[in-house]
C-alpha cells in the first residue's frame, strides 16, 4: 500500500507541475503578445525573441513532463492521457511551425497580410536586432523549423508507441512488444 500511495504522490506532483509549467507558458505567451496579465519580469528582457524563448522552453518542459506523468498510468487512462497530451501539443506546436515557416519571407521583404504581418513581422525585426540581418537569422528560422517538426513528431511516435505498447528502446534492439 505505501508503494502504491507514493506513486500517485509522484504522479499528482508532475501533473501539478506540468500543469503549473503549461500555464505559465501560456501566460508568458499572452503577455508576450501584448496582454497584460501580470508578468512584469518580462519588461526587463531587451528583445522580444527572449520572451518566446521563455515560451517555447517553458511550454516544452510541461508538455513533456505531462506526457511523461500520462506513461506512469495503465490501461484506458495512459492511453486516454497521452492522446490528450499528444493533441494538446500538437494544436500549441503547429503555430510555433508556421510563425517559423513565415518568418523567412517576411525577413526577405515579402508582403503578408495584416493579420499575418502583425504576427510575424515584431518577431522578425527582433531577430534582426539581436542577430542582425544576414544569414544567420535564416539559419535560426530553419532550426525552428526543424525544432517545430521534432515536437510535432515526438509526441505524436511516442504516443502511437503507448496506445499500441510498443516499446521503441526494444524495437530499436531488434524486439517489438513491450512485455
Amino acid at each position: 500500500m505505501q508503494k502504491e500511495t507514493r506513486k500517485k504522490l509522484i504522479q499528482a506532483v508532475m501533473i501539478v507541475v506540468a500543469a503549473g509549467l503549461n500555464i505559465w507558458g501560456i501566460l508568458s505567451l499572452l503577455q508576450t503578445l501584448g496582454t497584460d496579465v501580470g508578468l512584469k519580469y518580462f519588461d526587463a528582457f531587451p528583445n522580444l525573441v527572449l520572451n518566446y524563448v521563455v515560451v517555447i522552453a517553458t511550454m516544452a518542459c510541461g508538455i513533456m513532463l505531462m506526457s511523461a506523468a500520462a506513461g506512469t498510468f495503465k490501461g484506458k487512462v495512459k492511453n486516454v492521457f497521452s492522446i490528450a497530451v499528444c493533441a494538446y501539443s500538437t494544436v500549441m506546436t503547429v503555430p510555433l511551425l508556421l510563425a517559423f515557416i513565415l518568418m523567412i519571407p517576411v525577413a526577405a521583404g515579402a508582403s503578408m497580410p495584416e493579420f499575418l504581418d502583425s504576427m510575424v513581422g515584431d518577431i522578425v525585426i527582433a531577430f534582426q536586432i539581436f542577430l542582425g540581418e544576414g544569414g544567420v537569422q535564416y539559419l535560426i528560422y530553419c532550426l525552428g523549423i526543424l525544432m517545430s517538426i521534432v515536437f510535432l513528431a515526438v509526441p505524436i511516435l511516442s504516443t502511437y508507441c503507448t496506445v499500441k505498447e510498443i516499446d521503441i528502446l526494444k524495437v530499436l534492439k531488434g524486439k517489438k512488444k513491450a512485455e
